[in-house]
């Protein structure tokens, strides 16, 4: 079983700093064979970054599928994998990981393979990054459809997205599993209840699929505050609690923050670095 948590620091983190550092304990690095690497939440930020920089990386032929709501944007983020690489494929499918609709789960990565084999592929990744803030103090969550809809966002939709992940590319060689965590995982932090929750269900999630599972690689990983769309949309602007809405800005007046232009993207200079 291999289970890393990488916790986030107190500084605004740039886009622009290293991921994490993850590297195959055989010796052989994460890019180094032909993968198939599904990017859940690719449209901006993180995930946009993630999937153009992990394109890059990746030995030609393999596969980069970029999943959001948002269409626009998704095209944007084929735009720039396919400039990183032309020889990786890149492609994106609009999936809304909140809509718990069987039919879609189980066709999604049929689709997106786009009538490849899964046996191309010596090696499959997926990145949990969809999910969403949500703020509100506990008293006041009385909205059942509200509480609902982002429990099926960032608990239920993961969990189907991912056992979907597993079942499709059960056969292929290596498997790896990668959730973006965050320090609310572990520390509460007011109102933001649904946020903190879903993070510790995530992260627990993946304890246990590791444990499960002890033939894949699975990380949790909290890159610590990033300054994205998400940072300041849902966090400085609608985070309720005034103690710690003063704290994100504290985070912003003090960390180095990287402009949200197209050029910033996550470094993965030591993903080849180091075993988790």
């Amino acid at each position: 079983m291999i289970n890393h948590v990488q916790r986030e620091t107190t500084s605004l983190t740039p886009l622009h700093v290293n991921l994490a550092t993850m590297a195959d304990l055989t010796g052989k690095g994460l890019f180094s064979t032909k993968t198939v690497c599904i990017v859940a939440g690719a449209s901006r930020g993180i995930g946009r970054s993630i999937a153009v920089n992990f394109a890059s990386k990746f030995p030609p032929g393999s596969l980069v599928i970029a999943l959001s709501r948002d269409v626009e944007q998704l095209t944007v983020t084929k735009t720039l994998s396919t400039k990183a690489s032309p020889a990786v494929l890149s492609v994106t499918h609009v999936f809304d990981q909140g809509t718990l609709d069987q039919h879609k789960y189980e066709t999604l990565f049929k689709d997106s393979l786009q009538g490849r084999s899964t046996s191309e592929f010596q090696q499959a990744m997926i990145i949990h990054n969809a999910g969403s803030v949500g703020s509100e103090f506990c008293r006041n969550l009385t909205d059942v459809n509200q509480v609902s809809h982002y429990l099926n966002v960032n608990v239920a939709g993961l969990v189907a997205l991912n056992a979907q992940f597993m079942q499709v590319f059960k056969d292929v060689p290596s498997k790896v599993v990668v959730n973006m965590s965050s320090l609310s995982a572990v520390q509460p932090m007011a109102s933001w209840g649904l946020y903190c929750s879903g993070k510790a269900f995530r992260d627990m999630f993946m304890r246990t699929l590791a444990l499960e599972q002890p033939d894949i690689r699975v990380l949790n990983y909290a890159p610590g505050p990033v300054d994205t769309n998400m940072f300041h949309k849902e966090g400085i602007q609608e985070t309720k609690a005034e103690d710690h809405l003063e704290a994100l800005r504290e985070y912003k007046r003090k960390g180095s923050c990287a402009s949200r232009g197209p050029s910033h993207y996550v470094s993965c200079q030591q993903l080849l670095g180091k075993p988790f």
